[in-house]
């Protein structure tokens, strides 16, 4: 009876340490990734803004991976929260959707591949689809979107909108550069990070 109640005591910490965790990774993820967005205020920069999200990010993401228990559960919190505070600044509903279900792809890399740094560079790499599917409304509800933008915007970046919608090539970029940058970020947190994924087994 003392090894169940030692053994329930312990997968209560694990949680409670998973779940601050998500907690602590997630606003630095929401500040890491609005910072580098930024760049995208500069309509040129526009499309390889999803890049620089990506890169800034991808060593927080290892360190989160690296740190929790429960993957699964912690990813599809993670980007769900990120999903609904996306809905909350006045995104389409949809992003939330979409977040459960990248935070339930990221942590089923990590689980089939039991948080190695292929575990780890896949659900980096599917975390950045996030960011670039925030955009998704400006072809599929353009519009809205650009109504809602011209609140925040000035007249010639919403024009740079417009005319971004025209083509659904953009929309590829977004996402082609977001994964870019998730692959480069995901290698140079491997070579910053190294030591500590040593002693945790996360590179061999």
């Amino acid at each position: 009876m003392s090894n169940i109640r030692t053994t329930g005591k312990k997968s209560s910490n694990t949680l409670v340490r998973d779940l601050v965790n998500v907690g602590i990774f997630a606003a630095l993820y929401v500040v890491l990734a609005g910072i580098a967005a930024s760049v995208g205020f500069i309509p040129a920069f526009i499309i390889v803004s999803t890049f620089m999200v990506s890169l800034v990010t991808s060593v927080p993401l290892f360190l989160f991976f690296s740190k929790v228990e429960r993957p699964l559960l912690c990813c599809t919190l993670l980007c769900g929260f990120f999903g609904v505070l996306m809905v909350f600044t006045g995104h389409g509903i949809s992003i939330s959707a979409i977040g459960i279900v990248l935070g339930i792809v990221s942590g089923l890399c990590l689980k089939v591949f039991h948080k190695s740094f292929m575990g780890c560079f896949l659900a980096n790499v599917t975390i950045s689809f996030l960011p670039s599917s925030m955009m998704i409304p400006l072809w599929s509800s353009t519009e809205e979107y650009l109504a809602y933008c011209s609140s925040v915007c000035d007249a010639a970046y919403i024009a740079h909108l417009n005319e971004l919608s025209s083509s659904y090539w953009p929309l590829i970029g977004l996402f082609v550069f977001g994964a870019l940058g998730a692959v480069i970020g995901g290698f140079i947190a491997r070579r910053m990070m190294k030591k500590h994924f040593e002693r945790i087994g996360l590179v061999r």
